[in-house]
């Protein structure tokens, strides 16, 4: 523990969150968005994570120590579980020697959580737990499920012991809580650094790559190809709109970035209107939203995308399910389409919607960007934490 060995009597912030860097993924996003964020107003920051990708037990990225406890794989590094040896109680040995005044536990269903919530309670200190969720955990699979939404339950259940007060990064994932019986405090919103996010793009010319006139309208869908995403249904909604493109003028192209255990089926029932284009790196995702016209997600459930939030940065209007996020960042149609349901024809109407809207994509786009800009910085995010930390400081009692 040579890195946290001159730490001294200064005072933490301590965010477990089961999944982090290197580990991808919208969690591990917020984690780092939130965190960094947090030291920036003048914060000291621990991150405490499981260490999935065999990465240093220790380290620091800016100003945010890390410490990765040695864990199991399960579900190929999605659900990792204690490897409870020497080294993982000697970490914990450690945690427990710091000066800890607030610990922030990212999603409740993992058994980090749990004992997150127990060093919490031990150290005197009252945890906040965020949501990120707006719907069971699924594996598409109806005999697993069954058993996953169990589970959950009782995770939920245990970590309720340690009387946490919660909250949701969307007003749909704090919603979602109330299936459990809790009443979330608030909200502590998923965020973006729309900047950062634009000025990294590759500038990789996807239009002229793939042969797409500067006509067409290109629709984005990005996210991995499983089936709570409705890539299934979004492959259907093509083909409707091969067959009646009504409402858009010129060619009407989707593409989609993403791979997953879905992309072979894809690849073999989308009709010629769609391209495939596999997983993309973040700087070709910025730039395929930069050049997109719209950015469609029918996703069953979410949190808060972030694939909004990118899209919003990028000045192109969403096109998607009620997730978490939509409405925060589409309150109404000057900003975004709501599709009705993850039926291929309600997602093929909304793209519809879109393409006919009144004040047109590009003036809905730069409405959805000025709206991102102004209310979903990592920064306010960080206010919505502080608040919620002094909120539950002083319910120690």
């Amino acid at each position: 523990m040579e890195l946290f060995h001159y730490m001294g009597d200064n005072s933490y912030i301590c965010i477990f969150s089961a999944l982090f860097e290197p580990h991808v993924g919208g969690v591990e996003a917020y984690t780092k968005g939130l965190a960094t964020a947090l030291t920036k107003k003048g914060n000291k920051v621990i991150v405490v994570t499981m260490n999935t990708e065999s990465a240093p037990s220790e380290d620091a990225i800016d100003s945010i120590k890390v410490l990765r406890l040695p864990c199991y794989n399960l579900l190929k590094g999605r659900y990792p579980i204690p490897k409870k040896n020497a080294d993982y109680r000697k970490a914990w040995k450690m945690l427990k020697s710091l000066n800890i005044e607030s610990v922030i536990i990212n999603t409740r269903f993992y058994p980090l959580s749990i004992e997150a919530a127990r060093f919490a309670s031990n150290a005197g200190v009252r945890p906040i737990v965020i949501e990120h969720g707006s719907a069971y955990l699924t594996l598409g699979n109806h005999v697993v499920d069954p058993f996953i939404h169990r589970v959950e339950i009782i995770l939920i259940n245990q970590i309720k012991k340690y009387n946490p007060c919660f909250y949701g990064v969307s007003k749909k994932a704090s919603e979602w809580l109330s299936q459990f019986g809790i009443t979330a405090e608030g909200e502590i919103h998923n965020a973006i650094d729309y900047v950062q996010f634009c000025s990294e793009s590759s500038n990789r010319n996807f239009r002229e790559e793939l042969g797409i006139r500067s006509d067409s309208v290109l629709i984005s869908f990005a996210g991995r190809l499983v089936p709570e995403k409705g890539i299934v249904e979004l492959i259907e909604a093509a083909r409707v709109l091969e067959k009646t493109p009504e409402g858009c003028e010129g060619k009407l192209i989707i593409a989609i970035a993403g791979d997953g255990p879905l992309f072979l089926k894809a690849d073999k029932t989308k009709p010629d209107n769609m391209i495939l284009l596999g997983g993309l790196s973040r700087k070709d995702l910025a730039a395929l939203m930069l050049q997109s016209d719209a950015c469609c997600l029918p996703s069953r459930s979410e949190g808060f995308s972030t694939v909004l939030l990118e899209a919003a940065a990028c000045g192109i209007p969403p096109i998607a399910t009620d997730v978490g996020g939509m409405r925060e960042i589409a309150p109404n149609n000057q900003f975004g389409i709501l599709i009705s349901s993850m039926r291929p024809l309600d997602i093929a109407n909304g793209i519809q919607a879109a393409c006919r809207s009144e004040i047109g994509l590009k003036q809905m786009g730069k409405n959805v960007k000025r709206r991102v800009e102004n209310n979903f910085s990592w920064s306010e995010t960080a206010k919505e934490a502080m608040s919620a930390m002094e909120h539950a400081n002083k319910g120690r009692e």
